[in-house]
């Protein structure tokens, strides 16, 4: 005899989906609108009822970490996708960089309470994600051989720091690819740099 299909798989990929939606959905709205726009503006973007938006997420704190988790999760993908590359390192934070300057408005937020606590999980993952890749960097001479965690922890707040003041979206990602560039590449240009070094 054979038995009937169940339907729970199918429930819970709905119920994936509508989680998928709602979170796209408020990152366009929080990008455009702010981490104040009204929860019925993503619920209607996202096409789902207020009931499915709050039953998945209570309160915005819960949404806007839940974004910055699906960020993570997908630099996590580009890192297993890159294996074992010693320039995955430069790859995660160039894609680091490109999501927190989508999401600006919201870490400085998140880390308020009761969003602090949300944010603070992820954390371990972050450590995860770069301890590996830069000290294939290193090895590799990509970076330099001193460059710690805690320093590109550092760098990601300094380019944090450059979204303070906000401006338009184009602005945004020029200033922000602009200053991604000087702390990769250095102040100095290279052919400078080389008469430098060439002088002492």
């Amino acid at each position: 005899m054979t038995s009937l299909p169940e339907k729970k798989p199918a429930r819970r990929r709905d119920a994936e989906e509508n989680r998928a939606r709602i979170v796209a959905a408020a990152r366009e709205v929080y990008a455009s609108a702010g981490f104040d726009a009204p929860f019925d503006a993503i619920a209607r973007h996202a096409g789902v009822g207020r009931a499915t938006l709050y039953r998945n997420f209570p309160d915005r704190f819960a949404l806007g970490a839940a974004i910055i988790e699906d960020d993570l999760a997908a630099l996590e993908a580009i890192a297993r996708k890159h294996g074992d590359r010693p320039d995955t390192f430069m790859t995660l934070l160039t894609g680091m960089v490109e999501r927190h300057t989508e999401a600006h408005a919201l870490v400085p937020v998140l880390l308020r309470e009761p969003g602090a606590p949300a944010l603070q999980a992820l954390v371990p993952r972050v450590t995860r994600l770069l301890t590996a890749p830069l000290e294939r960097a290193r090895a590799a001479g990509l970076v330099r051989a001193d460059l710690t965690l805690t320093d590109v922890i550092d760098v990601l707040a300094m380019l944090a720091a450059v979204l303070a003041d906000d401006g338009s979206g184009r602005s945004r990602h020029g200033r922000m690819a602009r200053a991604l560039e000087l702390l990769v590449h250095g102040l100095v240009p290279r052919a400078a740099g080389a008469r430098v070094t060439s002088r002492r």
